[in-house]
């Protein structure tokens, strides 16, 4: 009897859903990469979970550097705004869309942007959502 009230104790707890990544209480304001960069408001620096992110991005040994954040709250529920408002950031950096690539697995949404900037360097901006996460990769080439 015991057992069967400590697994339906256990079972009653709700479930923490699994997310995309951790997200570090640092308030994101501007890009370390390109500190022309500044990002909306509503981006976090991503923590734990950042290696996978990057794991999805097929030639990211073609980049020097990564920064990985997620949007927490309103910001990743608007998430066709937000991403509007990093391209528009990269815009007034210097950086424009080259080129757009997206792609569904499972749940989740892909959307890559490759970029160049007015020197002609290369970049990405890729964003990953899943239900309301939102989290977007900034990527610098060699």
């Amino acid at each position: 009897m015991r057992a069967f009230i400590l697994l339906l104790a256990l079972l009653s707890v709700p479930a923490a859903a699994q997310t995309l990544v951790e997200i570090s209480t640092v308030v994101a304001i501007s890009s370390t990469l390109d500190s022309r960069i500044k990002l909306p408001s509503g981006s976090f620096k991503a923590g734990k979970g950042s290696e996978e992110i990057l794991a999805r991005i097929p030639d990211r040994a073609r980049f020097a550097a990564f920064e990985v954040y997620a949007a927490k709250g309103i910001a990743a529920k608007l998430h066709a705004g937000f991403v509007h408002q990093v391209l528009t950031s990269f815009a007034v950096a210097g950086y424009f869309v080259e080129s757009q690539q997206e792609k569904k697995i499972g749940d989740e949404i892909q959307t890559r942007y490759n970029l160049v900037d007015d020197e002609g360097r290369p970049g990405v901006l890729f964003v990953v959502r899943k239900s309301d996460e939102l989290v977007y990769v900034i990527g610098k080439v060699k």
